[in-house]
């Protein structure tokens, strides 16, 4: 999925005063094989329906400020306990940029698990690119309830390839500091996916792993890797 941050926008109004804006609303709506949230499977390897909304501003031509909400139904059982949820409703806003070929971005974003107990949880975004390239840095403080404060350091690759189909891949390293899970330890993930827009819809295939023993996964296939087939529209 595979994005956001708070941060200061009236600094940014500031700096801006006086330039021309403009604003945009979004719409998107997904069907996949599988739910993968950083190699792991969230709905047990079944299908998921997803979709969200998004407000950009556009200061200028090289600095924009977003705001969005993005759900998919999820694995119920996934998180254990008595009221696990059986839905994932994000929020989201951040602020991001272009200067030449290089882009960046600061964001905050929130996981909400709507009847869940205690599984919501923050997290903090910066991240940089070049032309290709893209370099990503995530934080939260307080993790799914479990007061674990993991990070994760990403790289991407995006490239377009001929007939007009994409190219994307990215691996990412999450530094786990608490005792639950697989968190407990350091693990890493990678994705390699390609898409094409046809008939108005883009198509994509990606396959995901990361090296997560079985034994630390409790027991299931679903830090295994996998194969996931996509359709998404963008309105």
């Amino acid at each position: 999925m595979n994005t956001f941050t708070k941060t200061l926008t009236a600094a940014a109004l500031a700096t801006v005063s006086g330039i021309a804006a403009a604003d945009d609303i979004s719409a998107n709506v997904s069907l996949t094989s599988d739910y993968i949230w950083r190699g792991v499977s969230q709905t047990n390897e079944k299908p998921a329906i997803s979709g969200g909304f998004d407000y950009s501003y556009d200061f200028n031509e090289s600095l924009s400020w977003n705001i969005g909400t993005w759900g998919s139904n999820v694995d119920p059982t996934f998180f254990g306990g008595t009221h696990s949820p059986s839905m994932e409703l994000d929020t989201y806003t951040g602020l991001s940029g272009t200067s030449g070929d290089f882009t960046y971005d600061a964001s905050w974003l929130r996981y909400n698990y709507p009847g869940g107990t205690s599984n919501s949880t923050t997290e903090w975004k910066i991240g940089g690119g070049w032309k290709w390239l893209g370099a990503n840095y995530y934080y939260s403080k307080d993790w799914f309830g479990t007061h674990d404060d993991p990070s994760r350091i990403e790289g991407t690759f995006d490239y377009d390839l001929p007939y007009e189909i994409a190219l994307s891949a990215a691996i990412g390293n999450n530094y786990g500091t608490g005792t639950e899970d697989f968190f407990n330890n350091s693990y890493v993930d990678w994705k390699l996916g390609v898409s094409k827009t046809w008939l108005g819809v883009d198509w994509g295939l990606a396959y995901t792993d990361t090296d997560i023993k079985k034994s630390d996964c409790g027991g299931s296939d679903l830090c295994d890797a996998h194969y996931v087939a996509s359709l998404s529209k963008s309105f």
